[in-house]
């Protein structure tokens, strides 16, 4: 297929897609596979794919595969959701102490609390006979801002920032129980 365009361009030495006929530049084109020698712009390859197949087709720019991923993926929205449940003998001193970090009593039974933060839920069992000390991972988006902040209010119980070979910056809280939290965000580049 040839465009008056096409053949004005052709005679200047610059490419033309053989479908549409605009002029592109070298890298842009591509050659069909069954017919040699007859090479299309990158948007018309695309448009044909996407015309023989039920299937979606995507671009090679690694952006448009993110874009398209981040469409169909609510990131406010977990999938799942996993709530730890830790031991304490004395739940108003839990509560207190987890208060003093920043955290809200969500809820109280007996022998339970649930204390939160923006979407984040720890649950402590109380009583006698509270099992030994628990752990608990909370990831958040920059943990060396939050180090600051908690150091600032002088909490307690709060440890050291380190970098982990496992690409995390962590540091751990240890509750009056001996409850240990870690606190992490990736490692920024």
């Amino acid at each position: 297929m040839t465009t008056m365009a096409g053949d004005t361009a052709k005679e200047q030495g610059t490419p033309v897609c053989g479908c549409c006929g605009r002029a592109v530049r070298i890298e842009r084109l591509v050659e069909l596979g069954s017919t040699p020698g007859v090479f299309i712009c990158d948007r018309c390859a695309l448009w044909a794919a996407r015309r023989s197949t039920r299937m979606p087709v995507l671009s090679l720019d690694p952006r448009a595969v993110a874009r398209w991923l981040r469409s169909r993926v609510e990131p406010s929205q977990p999938a799942t959701k996993a709530i730890p449940i830790l031991p304490s003998a004395d739940l108003e001193r839990t509560s207190v102490f987890y208060q003093s970090l920043g955290m809200q009593e969500v809820a109280r039974y007996e022998g339970y609390l649930i204390m939160g933060f923006r979407g984040m839920e720890l649950h402590f069992s109380g009583g006698e006979g509270a099992a030994a000390a628990g752990q608990a991972f909370v990831i958040v988006p920059d943990v060396g801002r939050l180090w600051k902040h908690l150091r600032s209010q002088d909490a307690a119980g709060l440890g050291p920032v380190e970098d982990r070979s496992h690409g995390l910056r962590e540091f751990i809280v240890t509750d009056p129980d001996g409850n240990r939290i870690r606190v992490g965000s990736p490692i920024p580049d």
